[in-house]
């Protein structure tokens, strides 16, 4: 039999959407799954929208007090019974095959402790206009460097081996923002391997708030992230800093994080740089 595979859901006021989401779980065609949901305290109909999965067996249902993203999808690993840990946001959905070819993929590569692969883009309310982001992907030796840069994992995309999570850790809960690149560079940094399967395998939802609610919270998505790598940097011994270019990477993100904060007080910089985003996402 194959390997169990944990599907672990976080959903905070996700009545609207998480339906879909646990019914492209469920549409997987790797036989051998197990769906977590994890209600983070919401106040609208999630719970509603999920009692009938839980009711005939179909999901696991958990409720809990609001602890953000991190404590939720934590609370789901904790729960998860799977060799494999699967990341599903409420908002987004599996293609049927993804579990099937990711299992696959590590299976094949024991030395890999994280597959990931492309998602496919698309607006909330026009699912038929999708969109690639332009990233560079990455494998092996190559991920960690890279990820000093740039998020370039979304979580949607990766299935982890429970030993890479037992290594690592959780997801650190003090994180509220930019809480998986956290992860990913924590991973890397440890020295777990990550493979890059070039497969859409999920589709991601641009929301229509989501450039908005982007904007208004760009200085603190920031500042997590240069705590990030301060913090990455403490735990550096000065050898690999000096391998690593901490120097310079810890420089490019304060640099990053002035640029948002000149945007707030300068609104011509800030549209040229919506003008930017928005160019980037056709």
């Amino acid at each position: 039999m194959e390997p169990l595979t944990s599907i672990i859901i976080p959903a905070y006021n996700a009545g609207k959407y998480v339906g879909e989401a646990v019914e492209s779980a469920l549409a997987q065609t790797y036989p051998n799954i197990e769906i977590v949901v994890i209600d983070d305290g919401s106040t609208d109909d999630t719970s509603a929208v999920l009692r009938p999965y839980a009711e005939r067996g179909a999901i696991v249902y958990v409720r809990q007090e609001n602890r953000g993203l991190s404590g939720a999808r934590n609370a789901g690993i904790r729960r998860a019974r799977g060799e494999f840990i699967a990341l599903l946001d409420s908002d987004d959905i599996f293609l049927p095959r993804k579990i099937e070819r990711q299992v696959a993929d590590l299976a094949a590569h024991p030395e890999c402790g994280v597959s990931y692969c492309r998602a496919v883009h698309f607006y909330d309310g026009d699912p038929g206009r999708t969109f690639d982001i332009a990233y560079r992907y990455y494998s092996g030796g190559e991920v960690f460097p890279h990820l000093l840069r740039m998020n370039f994992i979304n979580p949607l995309t990766v299935v982890l081996r429970r030993s890479a999570i037992e290594r690592a850790g959780l997801f650190d809960e003090s994180y509220r923002r930019s809480e998986d690149w956290e992860y990913w560079v924590r991973l890397a940094y440890a020295g777990i391997e990550f493979r890059y399967l070039p497969e859409a395998l999920g589709r991601y939802r641009m929301r229509h708030d989501s450039l908005s609610y982007g904007w208004s919270s760009e200085v603190q998505r920031k500042e997590t992230v240069v705590r990030i790598f301060e913090s990455l940097n403490a735990r550096m011994s000065p050898a690999e800093r000096s391998r690593w270019g901490m120097r310079w990477i810890l420089l490019r993100h304060r640099m990053k994080l002035w640029y948002a904060k000149a945007a707030t007080w300068a609104p011509p910089l800030k549209w040229i740089q919506l003008w930017m985003q928005k160019r980037r996402l056709k």
